[in-house]
């Protein structure tokens, strides 16, 4: 039996996941998505993400066939550094081919994530975040994305899935991946990788991710699906 920092008993565990959308007054859509919430507080990974949009852009960043994305990432304390510059680039281009900005020419799309605690896997949080949140704001999309984070041991060489930052210390290497959800054969809408592996090490966490990450899908199904049902109530007790 493995014995994990969280108590989790298994390396291909995820810990439980928790989301919220419409949390924001100010936002166009807003949503909240964590890993690990509500079953051990010591090791959860939460992030908080607002999107605003169509709105106006500055002529500079006009694009006159498709609406310009901007991607905002901000730290638990303090200001942005190199780590969330680097995080804003890879969710941005993430997001471009998935919103259908065609059909907003010369509108900004801002989309702005909150990290509220980091216990590993912040990437992953930030993609399932943004999602729901782009869901919320009715910004149309190609599909949904569902991502998941693994690493390879760098003392045993095993693959674990959903790492914790004290987990992530021992890493030979790191994998993010994120999926859409209409392919029949997942399709990778994201790869981030750092540190050292060869390519039998890449497929395997690649391979563990997609089911995964499937279950992350569900589950941000399900918290859409959630929501509308909710709001379908209110509207006819209203």
């Amino acid at each position: 039996m493995v014995n994990r920092p969280d108590r989790r008993t298994d390396n291909t565990q995820i810990r439980a996941f928790s989301a919220s959308q419409n949390i924001l007054n100010r936002a166009d859509g807003s949503a909240k998505f964590n890993f690990g919430m509500y079953i051990h507080s010591f090791s959860d990974t939460s992030v908080i993400c607002s999107v605003s949009g169509p709105i106006d852009v500055q002529i500079r960043d006009e694009k006159l066939d498709e609406s310009t994305i901007e991607v905002i990432v901000r730290p638990v304390k303090g200001v942005a550094a190199t780590k969330e510059k680097l995080i804003e680039t890879i969710l941005r281009t993430t997001f471009e081919p998935i919103i259908l900005g065609g059909m907003m020419p010369r509108t900004l799309i801002q989309i702005v994530v909150q990290i509220l605690k980091d216990d590993g896997c912040i990437l992953a949080a930030a993609v399932n975040a943004i999602s729901l949140a782009l869901l919320d704001a009715g910004i149309p999309l190609k599909h949904m994305a569902a991502a998941i984070t693994v690493m390879v041991d760098g003392r045993s060489g095993e693959l674990v899935l959903d790492p914790t930052l004290e987990e992530l210390q021992n890493a030979k290497s790191v994998h993010t991946f994120a999926f859409n959800n209409i392919q029949t054969k997942a399709y990778i809408l994201l790869s981030n990788s750092d540190g050292i592996f060869n390519e039998e090490e890449y497929f395997n966490c690649h391979d563990l991710s997609v089911d995964a990450a499937d279950k992350v899908q569900s589950f941000l199904r399900m918290a859409v699906e959630s929501k509308k049902k909710k709001e379908l109530q209110q509207a006819m007790e209203m």
